[in-house]
Parts: C-alpha cells; structure tokens; sequence
C-alpha cells in the first residue's frame, strides 16, 4: 500500500511539472511560427531577419530578380499567346484558352507579393521584431496558457496545411506533362501537352525543345505558387499574433481591478473567477488596505495597457500598409479565378483530371483563410471593450473611471485590415466573392450553352 502511494504521489509529481513545463515559453515559440515561410522565401531568394554578409545580400538579389524577370516573361507570352487565339482561334480555341486566365492570375499575384516582400524589407522585419518583443516569456497563468497554447495550434496547423496544399498545387499542375514524357518514353503513342500556353517563335513540341520546356514551366510553377504563398503565410502569421496579443490584453484588463466576493459578486460570475486567479496576491492584499497606493499601481497598469494598446493599432496599421493592396488585386483575382476555373472545371477539364480541381480547392481554402483571419482580428480588437466594461471599475477611483470610460469609447472602433479602402475583411468578404464569382460563372456558362445550340 506504501509503495503504490509512493506510485501515486511521484505520478502527480510528474504531472505536475509537465503542467508547469507546459506553461513556460520562450521566443524559440515564436521564433518556429516563421519556420516554414522561411523556406518559402529562401526559394523566392528573399531573406527576411538574417544576417548576412553584403556579398550573400547581393547574390540573393541577383537570384531574386532572375525569378522576377522569369516570372514577368511568362505573363508577357500568356497574354500574347491569349490575345492570339481570341483575334484568330474558333470559338472552341477561346473557350480552350479560358483555362489561361488563372494561370495569368496566379502569376501577377506572385509577382506582386512577393515585390512586396522585397521592397517594403524592412518593415517586415520591424513587424517580426516587435510581435517578437511583445511575445510572453518565462512561466505564464492557466488562462494566458489557453490563449498562447491555442493560437499556436491554430497558427501550425493553418501555416502547415497551406503550405502542403500549395504542393499538392504543384504536384497537380504539372503531373499531367510529366505523364506524357514517361508514356512517349514507353513507346505510348499520346499527345504531348504543356501546362501553359506560352507565345512561341518556334515549334514548342519538337524532340528536346519540349523537354526543356517542361522544366521552365515546372519553375515557373513553383514561383508563381510560393510567391503568393509567401504574402498568405506572412499575413495569417502576423495577423494570428497580433490577435494573440489582443486577446491577452483582454484577459489582463479583465483582472485589472481586484473586487473581493461577497453577497453582490457570488463566486459563480465572471469577475469573481478572474479575481480567483489574481496575477498578484500580495498587489490584491493591498488594494484592500490602501487606498492610494491601489489608485497608483492600477494607474500603472493602465498606462501600460493604453501604450501596449497603440503599439498593437499602429502595427495593424504596418499590417494594412504591407497588404491592403495586394488583398485587394487577390479579391479581385479570386472572382475571376474562381469563376474561370469552375468553367473550365465544368466544360473543358475531363472528369478524371485534377489539375484545375486541385487549384479550385487551393484558392478557395487561401481565400478562406485570408477572410477567416481578417475576422479573427476584427472579433478579439472588439473583446477589449468588452473586457473593460467587465474589469470591476465601479470600485476604483474617480480618475481610473474617466480613463476607463476614455478607452471604452477608442476600442469601441473595431481594428482590422481592409482591401485599399474598399472593404473590411472578414468572413462576409468570403461570400460576396463566392456570389461574385457564381454570377460571373453563370453569365458565360448560359452564354457558352447559347453558343452550342
């Protein structure tokens, strides 16, 4: 009986200090969210937080702007190529060449974002090194851990799926090629095919010529997709951790005020649950003995809060200078996107191909996210008015009243990031595209179903 006592109390033991593990972080946590776009730049040949040598910075550069150019060279024989077939092909050569405007789309996107990146470089960095400033360290409470633990999930698993779904893209694209390359080699006699249509002075499927194509597109396949992966990813992380810290600003300011529990406040409501777990008891013992030194340290409190709270608006606003532009052209591209490839998808792609399938999946769960992060932001900026409102300030001082009713009224005003002004993303942003892109696809459809009768 001793021994399995014994058992028992060093199982608790060690359940006890995983607890506690568990609860302590470091910026090595935050440091792993940027793991994965970290690969993702060093394909684009960006080099986001790092130190190197002007001779690295430079070839970097040299490599970054070679994509680009290739990049920007193959939007330019898309187009001559599309012009082409609308001013000369049959009507089945256009409806053919609609597959073109995605692949168009995807490109002007990447190459959009991913100049961003490189030419706003150090405000990225500025943003990665304050969210890394404002990152909790050291043992956290139970409440903190929830939030800290959940975002973290939540981040990983967003940023994971993403990037091996843009793979998967990838994978998808050009899959259908390198199948034809493999059944020539066996002797199959099948048509060759290349995954886009490029504007060419010379025969693009003669012996060798078409090999070689293969792998240019294949690069441009992969650019196109980890440039726009790039933007995504850099905007779900530092969105996912300002709404961390939106969130443990709330849950800071809801025990703010520490109310002792009696017959009004039961133990059963919110304020008496918060105040159960006081950061500091020895703070809460003298609130209720001194009046003045109470009044100072929640003035204290409160100071750093409004000055945590500007810090997090203004880097909202960094956020919304970096990427409203480019949300909004990736608005516009999804419902054209969208549109063209439920299209295709209906009319022109077999039923056992998944090349433009896979890329319906891919831009629907990137638009998704992109609306479901906006929101995420939007919804934990409002919480703080909600937090204040529940802090307990009916028993603080005249003076931390008018200051509470003073942030009450700035946090009334929902912080997010919108599409160049036009509108506020969010999760009501998903289904106008949808409805946009459903309308648009409709319109040519019966148009197409006209034309066939």
């Amino acid at each position: 009986m001793a021994s399995f006592k014994k058992k028992l109390l060093k199982k608790n033991e060690s359940v006890g200090t995983e607890t506690t593990e568990e609860r302590i972080y470091s910026l090595n946590d935050y440091d792993e969210t940027f793991v994965k776009i970290k690969k993702v730049l060093w394909i684009l040949g960006l080099r986001l937080t790092r130190n190197d040598s002007d001779r690295v910075k430079f070839w970097f550069q040299v490599f970054y702007w070679f994509e680009f150019a290739n990049l920007l060279g193959a939007v330019i024989l898309e187009i001559i190529e599309l012009i082409r077939t609308v001013t000369g092909g049959s009507f089945e050569d256009i409806i053919a060449s609609l597959g073109m405007i995605p692949c168009m789309g995807y490109l002007i996107s990447a190459i959009l974002k991913s100049y961003k990146i490189c030419y706003y470089e150090s405000m990225y960095e500025n943003l990665i090194n304050e969210l890394r400033n404002m990152w909790p360290q050291g043992k956290v409470t139970e409440d903190e851990h929830v939030i800290i633990s959940k975002a973290l999930k939540q981040l990983n698993f967003v940023t994971t799926g993403f990037y091996w779904c843009n793979y998967a893209l990838i994978i998808g694209c050009m899959l259908p090629c390198y199948t034809a390359i493999i059944q020539i080699a066996f002797g199959q006699d099948v048509p060759k095919i290349l995954a886009y249509l490029y504007w060419l002075p010379f025969d693009p499927l003669q012996p060798y010529v078409f090999e070689v194509l293969i792998i240019i597109q294949s690069w441009h396949t992969i650019l196109s997709i980890m440039g726009i992966v790039s933007g995504d990813l850099l905007f779900f992380i530092f969105v996912s951790h300002i709404t961390t810290q939106f969130d443990l600003m709330s849950l800071r300011i809801e025990k703010l005020i520490f109310v002792p529990t009696d017959q009004q406040l039961i133990n059963i409501y919110p304020l008496a649950i918060h105040n159960k777990h006081k950061r500091n008891d020895q703070v809460a013992s003298t609130e209720m003995q001194n009046e003045e030194i109470r009044e100072d340290v929640h003035q204290k409190e409160l100071l750093d809060i409004i000055l945590r709270h500007r810090t997090l608006i203004r880097l909202c606003a960094d956020v919304e200078s970096l990427f409203s532009f480019s949300l909004l052209i990736n608005f516009i591209n999804s419902s054209v996107i969208i549109c063209f490839l439920s299209f295709v998808i209906v009319v022109v792609e077999k039923w056992y191909e998944f090349m433009y399938k896979t890329a319906m999946v891919t831009i629907l769960s990137q638009t998704w996210l992109i609306c479901w992060f906006g929101q995420k932001l939007l919804d934990s900026s409002k919480r703080l008015s909600q937090a204040l409102y529940n802090c307990g300030w009916y028993t603080s001082s005249q003076k931390i009243k008018k200051n509470i009713q003073i942030m009450l009224f700035r946090t009334g005003k929902a912080v997010g990031v919108t599409t160049y002004g036009f509108t506020i993303i969010c999760l009501a942003s998903y289904t106008t595209i949808i409805k946009t892109s459903w309308s648009y696809f409709t319109l040519i459809y019966n148009s197409y179903k006209m034309n066939q009768k």
